[in-house]
């Protein structure tokens, strides 16, 4: 019984100074697809350090532009409650295609993917109250193409990715 009782006192203790980290990644995946609506496509990618979560940008973003669609907002907002649900870390990778778009006041797609991860970090932060330090933002222009297997899905390299990890971090 005693045994028992450490057991339980760990558990509880586990929870308390770890948060939800526990949550399996599976979990995750299943808010977000009960949950997470985008007009746009939305591909699920299982890699080592946790969950990718693909969206295709036109979700957030008009062509060229870095300024979020009124739309997108709302998309964020239901990330946002499963991020501050989980506890998890998030890092927000932009992502382009090699063709600069016309319109776009950016020099480089770099530049814009980076402009486009950074403004999804501040609304999760600023509007939908995710902890700043469970937030990472990163641009790699058109330097990672989507890959599914061997095929290429040319459509989704203009993306964001919402990267769960599945350890710890420390800032």
């Amino acid at each position: 019984m005693k045994i028992f009782k450490v057991i339980i006192f760990l558990i509880i203790f586990m929870n308390i100074a770890y948060g939800n980290d526990n949550i399996a990644m599976i979990e995750v995946q299943k808010m977000f697809e009960t949950r997470v609506k985008p007009n746009g496509e939305m591909i699920f990618t299982e890699v080592p350090r946790g969950l990718i979560v693909s969206i295709d940008e036109d979700v957030f973003f008009k062509t060229g532009r870095e300024k979020i669609r009124l739309d997108g907002t709302c998309i964020l907002n239901e990330i946002a409650d499963i991020l501050n649900e989980t506890g998890k870390v998030c890092v927000i990778e932009g992502h382009t295609e090699n063709v600069k778009p016309e319109i776009s006041c950016y020099k480089s797609n770099w530049e814009l993917s980076l402009a486009r991860a950074n403004n999804i970090t501040i609304y999760l932060m600023r509007c939908a109250k995710v902890n700043p330090e469970k937030l990472f933002s990163i641009g790699y222009g058109e330097f990672m193409p989507f890959k599914s297997n061997v095929s290429d899905k040319a459509a989704m390299n203009n993306r964001i990715d919402f990267v769960i990890l599945d350890y710890k971090t420390k800032r």
